[in-house]
């Protein structure tokens, strides 16, 4: 009777889980904490409106969901969060940016504007650009036949206090599909930046991040939607520069069909195995008798 119970209580599980994947996220991934030092040796610059100095830029989750009235959500969420020049957004610190390979083949490996200093793995290249920043500075980014269109974009923080929320109406990238890959950066917001990114030094200072090398050539990026661990963990991506040719740092996306950072598909996998080793275990043990359509406990034989 328990391991009866034991399938139910898995299968349940599995079947809401895959229900959930379909009903609202096209995408979900979480990102590590404590991350936003770059490469691992960032520092926030020393001036008091970077208080407290961590988790400014510390990207704990970022999700694709289904708006209402047929918009999508872009939704990324920080450690922390300030808005010591009150912003209308609810945001200044973030200089974020969510680039989209959402046609295979085509797109940019390179930045649309210089300032970030990466470039993307030729494999996936972007035709999609979010560029969400305080001011009224938000923008959609597309290459059309090869020319840079811009629109406006909205972007707020949500009342959680910690999330940022680009919203986008359909008609302007397509639903999102399962093959879509993902660029999810952020780096410091500077008025005066190329595209807005705060420069990095050495030595930090009141104004600028330290911790670089010195070459100007170091990617201004605080923190990268990346998996912990493996060839495309954060810092091997950042700090895949060569100073001695000039070659940027390469950084590589996320998506649902990327093994690296499928968690989705890992879980419904890890629920699917735990099921099928308890159903061999119960047919071994003759703890149970399957039929098509139920599960039921072994016949009472009266003997005699």
């Amino acid at each position: 009777m328990r391991f009866g119970l034991l399938i139910l209580v898995l299968f349940a599980i599995l079947l809401l889980f895959m229900g959930a994947a379909e009903q609202g996220d096209y995408f979900l991934m979480y990102d590590s904490v404590g991350d936003d030092n770059g490469y691992g040796a960032y520092q926030y610059p020393t001036n008091i409106a970077f208080q407290p100095y961590q988790g400014l830029f510390d990207i704990l989750q970022f999700r694709v969901a289904a708006g209402p009235e047929r918009t999508i959500l872009f939704d990324t969420t920080f450690r922390n969060m300030s808005n010591p020049w009150a912003a209308p957004e609810g945001f200044i610190h973030q200089n974020l940016r969510i680039f989209i390979d959402s046609i295979p083949g085509r797109g940019s490996t390179v930045l649309p504007e210089k300032g970030a200093s990466i470039r993307f793995n030729p494999k996936f290249a972007w035709d999609i650009c979010l560029r969400i920043t305080g001011w009224g500075n938000s923008q959609i980014i597309t290459i059309e036949d090869g020319v840079l269109k811009t629109k406006p974009l909205k972007a707020g923080l949500l009342k959680d206090g910690h999330t940022i929320r680009a919203l986008v109406p359909e008609t302007e990238l397509g639903k999102p599909a399962r093959n879509w890959h993902y660029y999810v950066l952020v780096g410091s917001y500077d008025g005066f930046g190329e595209d807005f990114f705060r420069k990095v030094d050495p030595k930090p200072g009141e104004w600028v991040i330290g911790g670089g090398t010195g070459r100007n050539i170091d990617p201004r990026i605080m923190d990268l939607l990346a998996p912990e661990k493996g060839p495309h963990s954060q810092e091997k991506q950042l700090y895949s520069f060569d100073p001695e040719t000039g070659q940027l740092a390469e950084i590589y996306p996320v998506g649902r069909d990327l093994k690296e950072s499928n968690l989705r598909v890992w879980i419904l996998g890890t629920l699917f195995i735990l099921l099928l080793a308890a159903m061999i275990y119960m047919l071994r043990h003759k703890i149970v008798n399957i039929s098509w359509f139920w599960v039921k406990g072994p016949k009472n034989e009266i003997s005699g």
